[in-house]
């Protein structure tokens, strides 16, 4: 058996690991406080609602792992955090709204591997139900550009709307049964060559005048569409550009206006979405993937609830992995170790020292292998731990230790004592 990896999953090392955890947390401490409460879903999931509210030739369907358990049950992998969510809503009737809620955990997708996409992910999201306005979307986007600002990503984000998109193509005379499918393809504009387009297009039995007006209707800024149809009796025309006027006055308000891009190609791919969609990039352009993206999507919960009341709802996710390819390169190799005590024959010394500094949140690693002197401080360098303490029976006598500061190589003398605030610093 030769031992290797499924393509698309990957083992992380505790030095790749520290950089996931350090990533996972500053997302984690970013949603709570924006008011986000925790929440965790199963991985596990029944099939058909996994493909609930999508076309049975959705691109996301077919990358959805299926499987069946011993009761012959149709069963999926999660592929996004929505869906679960969603689920939540519908179970259990007496949350108060609006309800906000963050999720970090892993998801599975069998489509292509490239770099910054994987089969087997981590997700983090945030969600709000209860909600209609452009406040809240305002809000997740200023949210986003803190938090990769945090994370020490500069990006930019891509915005729309689909109402405008849904508007535009019946405009050119297009029937609504055949919407869905139009921007699905429209969204692959900057993806695929003008000729794919067209020939997806074709395939839809458009005609070539259809198709070109079409393509014409997808290429005005913002404020070209609102003169050209400021008149229009085309109601989501209207409603859409209602709502991005309503956005941009927000992200103008925030001063975030000059780090986003209105794109009237970009409709996220899938289907759930209803109104505001948005994408987040990397300036540097060291991934050209989107880092994270999100929207509205005001009807499946409604339709799971079924109780003639509205849920609307609005979220982002954040693609942990992208950021970490990105990261990676950039971010200095560090342990999660503090101070690495060496014992001379007093073991049971240093494992009393250690737990005390323990008790205090200092993190210790004790050296229980009787190894050379020498060949501690080269573990201690390969391992990027901070400092580094050789204990002996002088050392316990005289209550005072020296600490090797394993980046510069000064040496400290301390106290036990003053240990614990040396540490607090």
């Amino acid at each position: 058996m030769k031992l290797m990896n499924l393509k698309g999953t990957f083992d992380f090392l505790p030095e790749e690991q520290v950089i996931r955890n350090k990533i996972i947390n500053t997302l984690r401490t970013s949603f709570e406080k924006y008011g986000y409460l925790p929440l965790e879903t199963p991985i596990l999931n029944y099939y058909d609602l996994l493909a609930y509210k999508y076309d049975s030739d959705a691109e996301i369907l077919s990358e959805i792992y299926k499987l069946k358990d011993q009761g012959d049950r149709n069963l999926g992998l999660r592929y996004d955090l929505t869906v679960p969510f969603c689920k939540v809503i519908g179970l259990n009737k007496d949350l108060r709204l609006p309800f906000r809620r963050y999720e970090i955990g892993k998801v599975f997708r069998n489509g292509p591997v490239k770099l910054g996409r994987t089969r087997e992910f981590y997700q983090s999201d945030i969600d709000v139900v209860g909600i209609d306005n452009r406040v809240i979307e305002a809000e997740q986007i200023l949210m986003a550009i803190e938090t990769y600002k945090e994370l020490g990503i500069d990006i930019y984000v891509k915005y729309n709307n689909r109402k405008l998109m849904s508007g535009l193509i019946k405009e050119v005379g297009i029937p609504s049964d055949k919407v869905n499918s139009v921007i699905g393809i429209i969204d692959k504009l900057e993806k695929v060559s003008q000729e794919e387009l067209i020939e997806m297009l074709e395939k839809l039995a458009l005609t070539k005048d259809t198709i070109s007006n079409l393509l014409k209707s997808f290429q005005y800024s913002f404020r070209e569409y609102e003169e050209l149809y400021q008149e229009t009796s085309n109601q989501d025309i209207q409603d859409g550009l209602s709502e991005l006027k309503e956005l941009n006055s927000y992200l103008e308000g925030l001063e975030i206006i000059e780090s986003c891009k209105f794109t009237p190609t970009l409709a996220r791919g899938l289907t759930i979405y209803t109104g505001v969609v948005f994408e987040f990039y990397d300036k540097k352009e060291r991934l050209s993937c989107a880092l994270g993206a999100g929207g509205r999507y005001n009807k499946i919960i409604t339709d799971f609830m079924n109780n003639g009341n509205l849920y609307p709802a609005v979220g982002l996710s954040f693609g942990i992995e992208p950021i970490y390819t990105i990261l990676k390169e950039d971010m200095k190799k560090s342990s999660l170790i503090d101070l690495y005590l060496v014992p001379l024959d007093t073991n049971l010394e240093c494992l009393k020292l250690a737990t005390k500094l323990r008790e205090e949140n200092v993190k210790v690693l004790v050296e229980m292998n009787k190894k050379k002197v020498s060949k501690c401080f080269e573990y201690a360098e390969a391992e990027h731990i901070n400092y580094i303490s050789i204990i002996g029976s002088n050392e316990i006598e005289s209550g005072s230790l020296k600490l090797k500061n394993m980046e510069t190589k000064e040496e400290i003398a301390l106290k036990v004592s003053e240990l614990v605030n040396f540490f607090k610093k």
